[in-house]
């Protein structure tokens, strides 16, 4: 077989942009091949089919999720910076977040599973930490917060609202409050019992 010109990495990458451009929905063997000048048998050489192309890129994706993340978080207000994150997410990045949360790729079939895929460890400890909670206690508030601005993210992706800074800061900070104050309720009830 003859050496591809075309490697796994930049079909993966060229097909990140052209979601990012054009939605999840709009991705064929024809367009990312049209984009990059080839046949589509180079993408179908590296995954086989689109199906395999469609799981690896998901996983690519994620990776850009985490390095967005990374380069809009505040790491003085960790835990808060994380879900303003989801959100200018959804705001920069309507397509890819449609895909990575909207979209059949997913494959989650509980809320369990939605933390395990998008939870990050270093959020966790810095909850904990912070917090002085136990990991059942992190988990407990980090799902909650995630459900929550989750919620908020969906409809601006959708480009369903259009809320202010403000507004989705008192919003994201009632939650969290809320959620915080039951799950202490919740520990001193045990305690008493």
């Amino acid at each position: 077989m003859p050496k591809q010109k075309i490697n796994a990495a930049e079909i993966l990458d060229i097909s990140l942009e052209l979601i990012r451009k054009q939605g999840y929905e709009k991705i064929n063997a024809r367009s990312i091949a049209q984009k990059m000048d080839c046949s589509v048998q180079p993408i179908y050489s590296y995954f086989g089919n689109m199906d395999g192309l469609m799981l690896q890129l998901f996983d690519h994706a994620k990776k850009y999720l985490n390095h967005y993340i990374d380069m809009h978080s505040d790491r003085s207000n960790y835990f808060e910076s994380i879900g303003k994150c989801h959100i200018g997410f959804a705001t920069d990045e309507k397509f890819l977040f449609r895909f990575l949360f909207q979209s059949p790729f997913l494959k989650a079939t509980s809320i369990e599973e939605i933390y395990l895929l998008y939870a990050r460890d270093d959020v966790a400890k810095d909850i904990s930490a912070t917090l002085g909670l136990t990991e059942d206690d992190t988990e407990k508030l980090y799902t909650g917060m995630m459900i929550y601005s989750h919620g908020i993210a969906c409809m601006i992706a959708a480009d369903a609202v259009h809320f202010s800074d403000e507004d989705i800061l008192a919003k994201i900070n009632f939650a969290y409050w809320s959620f915080l104050r039951n799950i202490k309720e919740e520990n001193h009830e045990t305690h008493c019992s």
